[in-house]
C-alpha cells in the first residue's frame, strides 16, 4: 500500500554506482529503510536531499509490514537547512546528532513523541540562536528520556558526586571508577537546570564543554547496549579548541 509520512533522514548506505538505501525515521512507522535508484547519475537533482542528514521531508511510500526495505514513491523536502550546511562548527555538531542518531534509531518503532524532539532538534540547530555551541549537549542529555536511562537529580550538599552507574548522585565517592568528581559533578547538574533559551550557561568554555561531552559519553557507554565509539567526537574535539 501507499502510506504518507513525514521523515528524517538520518544516513544512506551506497547500494550501487547509481543507487543508495537510505535510511529514514518516519513520525507514522518508526525506523524504514528504502531503496533509491537514480541518485548518483543524470537524473540526480531532487534526489540529492536525500544524501543529507537531518533533511526532514514529507513523503509517499511504498509500505510492507515486515519488508526490510521499502522504497519511495515521491517525496519533497518540508524545509531547506539553512544554517547547518554552510557553518563548519554547526556541521560538526549536525555529524555528531546524526551518528548518535543511527546508533539509538536502529531498531526504533514508531515514537511520535520521539520524532517530535528530533525535529525540533534540528530546527533549533538551524538557528542563530545564543549558546547554540552548547546545543549538542543538551540533546545528548534529553536522549536519554526516550532511552529509558534519564539520570536522577537528587543532587544536595550532601550527594554532590555523580554516580554514572547508578545514574544519580551520592553522598561518597563510590568504589568504582565510574563517577564525577566534585567539581565535575556540579558541571553536570547544569544539565538538568539548563533550558533551550538559557544555552549560553550550560558551558561558558572549552574546558566545561569537554567536562561534560566526556561525562555524558561515559554515561551513555555504561547504560547503551553496544554503543561503541562515536567517531564524530574527533570531529567535534574543533569545537573544544582554545
Amino acid at each position: 500500500m501507499i502510506v504518507k509520512t513525514r521523515g528524517i533522514v538520518v544516513n544512506h548506505t551506497r547500494f550501487s554506482e547509481s543507487s543508495i538505501i537510505v535510511h529514514v525515521f518516519t513520525q507514522e512507522y518508526g525506523m524504514q529503510s528504502y531503496m533509491v535508484n537514480g541518485v548518483f547519475g543524470s537524473k540526480r537533482r531532487d534526489k540529492a536531499v536525500l544524501l543529507q542528514p537531518l533533511n526532514i521531508l514529507d513523503m509517499e511510500a511504498y509500505f510492507k509490514q515486515g519488508k526490510e526495505v521499502q522504497r519511495i514513491k515521491e517525496f519533497k523536502l518540508e524545509r531547506p537547512l539553512m544554517v547547518i550546511p554552510f557553518l563548519q562548527e554547526r556541521r560538526a555538531q549536525a555529524f555528531f546528532i546524526t551518528e548518535l542518531l543511527s546508533r539509538v534509531l536502529r531498531n526504533e518503532h514508531t515514537n511520535k513523541q520521539l520524532f517530535k524532539f528530533i525535529t525540533d532538534a534540528i530546527l533549533i540547530l538551524d538557528s542563530e540562536r545564543k549558546g547554540i555551541e552548547n546545543f549538542h549537549l543538551l540533546i545528548f542529555f534529553q536522549l536519554t528520556r526516550f532511552l529509558g536511562f534519564f539520570p536522577n537529580n537528587n543532587y544536595s550538599v550532601e550527594f554532590k558526586y555523580f554516580d554514572l552507574y547508578e545514574g544519580g548522585f551520592v553522598n561518597t565517592e563510590p568504589q568504582h571508577p565510574d563517577f564525577l568528581s566534585e567539581p565535575e559533578s556540579l558541571i553536570f547538574l547544569r544539565l538538568f537546570e539548563t533550558g533551550i533559551d538559557e544555552l549560553s550557561k550550560l558551558a561558558v568554555n572549552v574546558f566545561e564543554r569537554r567536562v561534560l561531552m566526556n561525562s555524558l559519553v561515559r554515561f551513555f557507554e555504561l547504560h547503551f547496549q553496544d554503543a561503541g565509539r562515536l567517531r564524530s567526537l574527533d570531529v567535534l574535539s574543533d569545537l573544544f579548541k582554545e
